[in-house]
């Protein structure tokens, strides 16, 4: 039992079964939003929040970036704790990207492709 303890892989795994429990909870929490963008800004920030690993100054091991910064932040003395704060910050960046680009994909989809448009031609 104990090496399934310390083994990374079975604590991720069982980290991101918890995070996705999280994760359901966070999009729970947030169902009084109508708007459809509020809504996926609010997914994105939970999403980055839970699944954003950071790296630990201890043996090249990853830690959620969250936890991190907050081990860092109220534990350690004279602690970095921007370096996680980047890696959440790169990660909510990355997704805004990408919910950019499925954006533009969709506004063009429906500007050019949709059957409205082609029934007028």
């Amino acid at each position: 039992m104990e090496s399934l303890m310390f083994n990374t892989l079975v604590q991720w795994c069982v980290y991101l079964l918890a995070a996705a429990g999280c994760y359901w909870g966070w999009n729970k929490m947030f169902f009084w939003l109508k708007q459809k963008d509020a809504l996926i800004i609010s997914r994105l920030v939970g999403a980055v929040i839970f699944f954003t690993p950071a790296p630990l100054t201890v043996a090249d091991q990853y830690a959620p970036a969250f936890i991190v910064v907050l081990f860092r932040a109220f534990l350690e003395k004279n602690a970095d704790v921007f370096e996680p704060v980047i890696w959440l910050l790169a990660a909510l960046l990355g997704g805004f990207l990408i919910v950019a680009f499925f954006s533009l994909v969709n506004f063009i989809r429906q500007k050019y492709f949709s059957k409205e448009t082609q029934a007028e031609s």
